[in-house]
């Protein structure tokens, strides 16, 4: 059974992936690479940045956030 979202959460899932691909390409990391940091699938990496990935858990934020070398509230912010 796929779960409905609010209007908010889809918000702030949409943000975060946009935050993540932002700073990766300026800090011209690959998805290869975010891959291999994280031990996320490229795959699921993709999706996170399209603001798909309705299910990340917040251990995989901080996963991202540790291989981009920034703080989460960046990640998440507006």
């Amino acid at each position: 059974m796929k779960k409905n979202y609010d209007v908010e959460t889809i918000r702030l899932i949409k943000n975060l992936g946009n935050n993540v691909q932002k700073i990766r390409l300026s800090k011209n990391i690959s998805i290869k690479e975010m891959s291999e940091k994280t031990g996320i699938r490229e795959k699921y990496l993709k999706k996170i940045e399209k603001g798909e990935a309705m299910g990340i858990t917040t251990s995989k934020i901080f996963l991202i956030a540790d291989a981009l070398s920034v703080k989460v509230s960046l990640l998440v912010k507006e």
